[in-house]
């Protein structure tokens, strides 16, 4: 049996999944008015040179791209001041509404165009309700098309959507095992040395499982802090006064999120890889600093050189590193990037994300 996870209650402050297209795009964003422009240009361009017309066809051009760059910029000006109500209406009336919203514009402005062309000294043998009924007409077969093209669009997006989920669970599916046994691993190390430790470690590990094991494929930045600090905690009564770790936060944490269990395993990597193969303490450092675009976390630790580890201690596989670039790539795509740079007897990651900025009203 199936869960249909959208429906799950979600905890206050967890941002909605991003994997899902919205219905509309961002209408005031330049990449769609500049859409919008380059369309209507090429649109007044094959009104202006249809045969049969008479007068020069540059002239024709300059009215026709007058006339449909102000019905084009008013529409998605309107579309844009309304996207959060249409938001809300399923996807037929939605298109419905913004057909609508496209005829009449097309008619408000048809109106006023033909009064200030008239003023200018423009003739025409039409008059202003034919002149309208004619270019609400051509905006009628426009929008019938542009809504058929939009609608493939979303089915091809939703798929896409749909596949990019499924891997992304399947992802989450293979690194909560991994963080599970290696934890597991700790707390056996402990018990027959330090039953009390142990226990107090199982505790710990109980609730580290409960915010690692949520429902949700993302989490707030401060989640994932929080789950690492835990972490942390276990594996010092084990490591003692070998596991050290510098935080460098900023107050208060920044509004972002990072698909879950994504900074406890890089984490992790630097106490397996890192401060278990030193014969010496080998402090960790976590940074997180943020700009007005994006959140850049880095993770630094010492390793040991060529020859320098403890024995018994097998290289690690890059499973981690790989499975987390593949999940941001998933969630946030060519927004969010993972850099690992070792050299100089340190390794360090660096984790880029964007910051989040809310649901869209």
């Amino acid at each position: 049996m199936t869960t249909d996870r959208s429906t799950e209650p979600r905890a206050p402050g967890t941002p909605e999944r991003p994997l899902l297209p919205a219905a509309l795009p961002a209408f005031c964003t330049a990449r769609v008015i500049l859409i919008t422009l380059m369309f209507g240009a090429a649109l007044a361009l094959l009104l202006a040179l249809v045969p049969g017309q008479t007068g020069d066809p540059w002239t024709r051009f300059g009215t026709i791209l007058w006339l449909v760059t102000w019905i084009a910029l008013v529409t998605v000006a309107v579309l844009c001041a309304a996207r959060g109500r249409l938001a809300r209406l399923s996807l037929a009336p939605m298109l419905t509404v913004v057909l609508l919203v496209l005829l009449a514009v097309t008619a408000l402005t048809s109106a006023v165009a033909y009064q200030a062309l008239l003023g200018i000294g423009w003739q025409t043998h039409d008059t202003i309700g034919r002149f309208t009924l004619h270019n609400l007409v051509i905006a009628l077969i426009v929008g019938l098309t542009g809504i058929w093209v939009f609608s493939l669009h979303l089915a091809n997006a939703r798929q896409l959507a749909a596949r990019g989920e499924a891997e992304l669970s399947a992802l989450h599916a293979r690194i909560r095992p991994h963080f599970l046994f290696n934890s597991l691993n700790t707390v056996a190390e402990l018990i027959a040395s330090r039953p009390a430790a142990a226990e107090q470690a199982v505790l710990d590990l109980s609730r580290v499982f409960r915010a690692a094991m949520a429902a949700d494929d993302v989490s707030p930045l401060a989640e994932e802090i929080d789950l690492t600090r835990r972490y942390l905690e276990i594996e010092r009564w084990r490591l003692g006064d070998r596991l050290s770790v510098d935080w460098d936060l900023p107050d208060p944490l920044p509004d972002a999120v990072l698909p879950i269990l994504t900074l406890q395993p890089l984490v992790e990597n630097a106490v397996h890889h890192g401060v278990e193969r030193l014969p010496a303490p080998g402090p960790i450092r976590i940074e997180c600093r943020v700009d007005r675009r994006a959140l850049h976390l880095a993770i630094e630790n010492d390793c040991p050189a060529a020859g320098g580890e403890q024995p018994g201690k097998s290289p690690g596989n890059g499973m981690a590193l790989a499975n987390i670039r593949d999940r941001l790539g998933l969630v946030f795509g060519d927004d969010a990037a993972l850099r690992a740079m070792p050299g100089g007897g340190r390794f360090r990651v660096e984790l880029t994300v964007p910051v989040h900025a809310g649901p869209e009203e």
